[in-house]
């Protein structure tokens, strides 16, 4: 196992973690973020976002968490949808929240908790085109076989993405 795997699993493995994440569209693109030496061929590209910190709300996470990876301080807009991945090591549950605007200027950040090799790679806005071309394996399960952007935010409720097979 790789060190930047097995740094990943130290942190983050083996426990249930609450994470925050953003919807960011700016000029019809989506806010992503490529990880490294995760999810399938070390590959996953999802929204900005991380785990909560005990005694902090769901919005004072978002805003930490957009800052540490993207240097943008968003405005949260509203509560979306709930998302859970289980595939151990790894357990999720995930607060999506939309995004209307972000104050600063993008730019890759990092991940505090991992102490040598950064897993985030790449800050991209990312239209619907070239997110439809990325593998689905790669991307978030949220962002698979999307039609619109609309659809991806008008989503609400509760999803699944189990791994495991139970």
């Amino acid at each position: 196992m790789s060190d930047l795997k097995a740094d990943i699993i130290k942190n983050f493995g083996d426990k249930l973690r609450i994470r925050v994440c953003g919807l960011y569209l700016e000029n019809n693109r989506l806010l992503l973020l490529k990880h490294h030496s995760i999810g399938a061929h070390t590959i996953l590209w999802s929204p900005p976002g991380g785990g909560m910190d005990f005694a902090e709300n769901a919005a004072q996470t978002l805003v930490r968490e957009f800052e540490e990876e993207t240097g943008l301080t968003p405005t949260v807009y509203q509560f979306g949808f709930v998302h859970e991945y289980v595939n151990p090591p790894m357990h999720a549950v995930e607060l999506f929240f939309i995004i209307t605007k972000a104050k600063g200027t993008a730019q890759l950040g990092k991940d505090p908790e991992m102490t040598g090799e950064q897993m985030l790679q790449e800050l991209a806005f990312v239209d619907l085109e070239t997110l439809n071309n990325i593998p689905d394996e790669q991307k978030h399960f949220l962002l698979r076989n999307l039609k619109s952007w609309e659809e991806l935010m008008r989503r609400t409720g509760y999803s699944l993405d189990n791994l495991n097979g139970h």
